[in-house]
């Protein structure tokens, strides 16, 4: 027993270590009015659809999660992972792993089409406090598609008509 719980503190030490660590390992996270932190918040898709929330992961990377949009009972049907796929769309995370890389861009993340459940890799750029340009695309570039998200400022997150 006296085994199990060495074990279990050595292990939550090791993991608040390493998301200290994380952290501490880029210093533009931690500062409240680094460029790296302006991409946080809650953004509106070009089609008016979504509402994304960007926020920081526990490693530290960016992630972008659904919080609103226009069909709140919409199922998460085209996830790669067939246990999910009955579960709502909204509250899942479909980017992730995206890092500032300096002068308002962020990359080396991914990307997931909740239409089709393709997966891209992504690139974001901070066209102005309120406009982010999202492109999602295959090996290059080049081969792929954007949109411009957005600030959304609002506090509803239903997105229908009439409510």
């Amino acid at each position: 027993m006296l085994g199990r719980l060495r074990f279990s503190c050595s292990a939550l030490l090791c993991t608040l270590l390493l998301t200290a660590h994380a952290f501490a390992a880029d210093p533009q996270v931690l500062s409240p009015d680094s460029p790296a932190r302006q991409v946080l918040g809650t953004w509106l898709t070009q089609d008016r659809d979504g509402i994304i929330e960007i926020s920081l992961a526990t490693d530290g990377s960016y992630q972008g999660r659904i919080v609103g949009g226009n069909d709140p009972d919409r199922l998460d049907t085209t996830n790669p992972d067939p246990a999910l796929r009955r579960e709502h769309l909204q509250g899942h995370v479909i980017m992730q792993g995206m890092r500032y890389v300096g002068d308002g861009h962020w990359s080396t993340g991914t990307i997931r089409d909740p239409n089709n459940g393709h997966v891209y890799k992504c690139r974001l750029q901070l066209l102005s406090p309120e406009r982010l340009e999202v492109r999602g695309f295959l090996g290059i570039s080049l081969l792929g598609r954007s949109q411009i998200w957005t600030r959304y400022f609002s506090k509803r997150m239903d997105l229908r008509p009439g409510h």
